[in-house]
């Protein structure tokens, strides 16, 4: 029985119907769950333990590449620490705390790791079709891994597990209800239905939830379940959760989703166009929020994701506005943190897209007499010189030439003053350059 049993238990992968015969025809799997039914409770036993085996295999392999990419993700972000300090082109390894080459690499199992999520699907409806209440833990389980999460919900309505409803509301935090909503939401649906899970019990579960996605999702979850009487969360609860994801540049349905709620909240009637602003930053006040939020260590435990994100984007012109409207706030005693990672994000901001490069030079100017950030902000002001003071410098406009003067006599040491030297004469090439192709 066993090489029948292992044959049958391969062939629960193979869910297609349509290479196999006509659109009535069975498919493999449901072949083999016929042909289970026959074999009694030890195939119930062997079908438990390979999905055991599966789960953690799947588990052990994402825990590993994590940890790779944990350390990685602590390397890019000194990295950026570090050339924000030292500038590019500087040796950064003589700084580092994170050697370069102490870096881990994955194995070349997980490198070639194919996710058997077909497999594990199979073997769940198998499970669910053979109703043994002895596969409850394993299909619980089961809710931890994304690839299972419909199956395992399906299956639990018909096999009572005692401890699912926890694992039910985490299972919300790993799937988006948007995308296949039908396939991957309604079934976990219907099983915390089944399971008489109570507004209450998902608020008390939203509010242990540090995940500014997990955080959505959940709330998302509370609008599908009547009201007890609890109250279910305003979206305003969720707004550090929207900035976060409104800030993420990996992914577009997340990104656009996050601004129209943030627009729908803050009841900003803005039209959007989706073939247009698909790709498009987020706002300059939405990314503005996000300053403070990442200064201020928030989200919680996703500061430093945040950060990074702020980094990535702060090229962009509404970047730039937003870096430029928290260094040149009017605020008697501005917020020093806010400060000091704007004054990192200025490092990369494109002059291109302020509306006044002199106005932001004068902030800089003005704040690197702060007692708490004027060594970031004199950093700042001598590193960005080339694009926000020297364009100032030659300018036809006397008050403005004279008062950039002004700001960069004040400042500068020899080495702005050599570079300012090879600006001047590349400035001088160019004109002569124009002038003659004018003259053609």
């Amino acid at each position: 029985m066993g090489r029948q049993l292992e044959k049958l238990i391969e062939n629960l992968s193979l869910w297609q119907t349509g290479d196999y015969g006509g659109g009535n025809t069975p498919s493999p799997r449901d072949l083999a769950i016929v042909e289970l039914r026959t074999m009694g409770p030890q195939a119930v036993q062997v079908l438990i333990e390979r999905l055991d085996d599966l789960l953690a295999a799947t588990a052990g392999h994402r825990e590993r590449v994590a940890a790779v990419q944990a350390a990685w993700t602590a390397w890019y972000e000194e990295s950026d620490r570090l050339s924000d300090e030292h500038g590019l082109g500087a040796d950064l390894e003589r700084y580092r705390t994170i050697p370069s080459n102490s870096l881990p690499q994955r194995s070349a199992q997980d490198t070639n790791y194919r996710d058997p999520h077909d497999l594990k699907q199979g073997i769940i409806e198998a499970l669910r079709q053979l109703g043994d209440q002895r596969a409850a833990p394993v299909l619980t389980a089961a809710l931890s891994d994304r690839t299972c999460i419909p199956a395992a919900a399906q299956a639990l309505c018909d096999i009572h597990a005692d401890r699912a409803v926890p694992a039910l509301l985490d299972a919300v935090t790993l799937i988006d209800h948007n995308i296949n909503r039908s396939l991957v939401f309604d079934p976990l649906l219907a099983s915390l239905r089944s399971y008489g899970v109570s507004l209450a019990q998902a608020r008390e579960r939203f509010e242990a939830e540090a995940s500014p996605l997990g955080r959505v999702r959940l709330l998302h979850l509370m609008t599908q379940l009547p009201d007890d009487g609890t109250g279910r969360p305003s979206e305003s609860q969720i707004r550090d959760s929207l900035v976060f994801l409104a800030l993420d540049d990996k992914d577009n349905t997340s990104r656009w989703e996050a601004v129209g709620s943030l627009n729908k909240l803050d009841n900003n009637p803005v039209e959007r166009d989706m073939f247009s602003d698909w790709e498009a930053p987020p706002p300059a006040d939405v990314i503005r929020s996000a300053i403070a939020l990442a200064a201020h260590g928030e989200p919680r435990g996703h500061d430093r994701e945040l950060t990074s994100r702020l980094r990535r984007i702060r090229h962009t012109p509404p970047a730039a506005r937003a870096v430029e409207a928290t260094l040149t706030q009017d605020s008697p005693e501005p917020d020093a943190q806010e400060l000091r990672l704007a004054l990192r994000l200025v490092l990369g901001v494109h002059t291109s897209a302020l509306d006044d490069p002199l106005r932001l030079a004068r902030a800089l100017h003005r704040l690197s007499s702060h007692s708490q950030v004027g060594d970031s902000a004199l950093l700042a002001l001598r590193r960005t010189c080339w694009d926000l003071l020297f364009p100032q410098m030659v300018q036809d406009d006397e008050a403005r030439r004279r008062e950039a003067r002004t700001i960069f006599d004040a400042i500068a040491t020899p080495h702005e003053h050599t570079r300012f030297a090879s600006y001047t004469a590349s400035q001088s090439f160019w004109n002569k350059f124009r002038q003659r192709f004018r003259r053609g």
